[in-house]
């Protein structure tokens, strides 16, 4: 599985509408809410694709790195980044170095039994107060399953979750859980783009 999604994530960086240029609105909310001023410590972009949310969180943090599996992706990241190449379940980080790790569109691609060993491997490189802010993709999206089907992800794999099950896989692993949700309807589609949303501390 992590060889084929491999394989179709350089396929869909290599197209020009892959390039996402400015963060998500909801990670700009997080950073302004939660670093009103800069924090002390390293944010690590995981699966960060080609950058988009560096800039931001190098505002909010003393510093930022990139990880992503794609080397079609880390090739256009800016230059201004550190960036290393890496994927889920094992990442090449010392225990404790990270005072947020943003996976931002990340797990539910993992094959689902690898999710628990993401989110252990996720805590391990928190210092011993940082937090995580990520997204598990929604049972109630249909967007998903048609991209993967004939679209631009076609032959990859992806996990739909529902509330429920979201809440199971993660706490085991964190002390607490703040809970948001996000759905849209692409303009001119009939599909349903739903995510999880967790902040979750250490």
């Amino acid at each position: 599985m992590a060889t084929a999604n491999r394989a179709v994530w350089d396929s869909h960086y290599g197209r020009q509408q892959a390039l996402q240029q400015f963060p998500d609105e909801n990670v700009v909310r997080f950073v302004r809410k939660n670093c009103p001023q800069k924090v002390f410590g390293t944010a690590l972009d995981l699966g960060c694709g080609t950058g988009r949310h560096l800039p931001l969180l190098a505002q909010g943090f003393t510093s930022a790195i990139g990880c992503d599996f794609s080397a079609q992706a880390l090739a256009l990241v800016p230059s201004d980044y550190p960036v290393v190449q890496a994927a889920l379940p094992e990442l090449p980080f010392a225990d404790g170095c990270f005072a947020l790790v943003l996976a931002w569109g990340v797990l539910h691609y993992l094959n689902p039994s690898q999710v628990p060993e993401a989110l252990a491997e996720i805590r391990r490189v928190l210092t011993p107060h940082g937090s995580v802010f990520l997204t598990l993709r929604s049972d109630q999206d249909t967007h998903l399953k048609k991209q993967i089907e004939k679209g631009d992800l076609q032959g990859g794999s992806a996990q739909l979750y529902s509330k429920k099950e979201a809440y199971a896989l993660l706490s085991p692993f964190f002390a607490s859980l703040k809970y948001g949700f996000i759905l849209r309807q692409p303009l001119g589609e009939e599909e349903i783009v739903a995510h999880h949303m967790f902040h979750a501390q250490k």
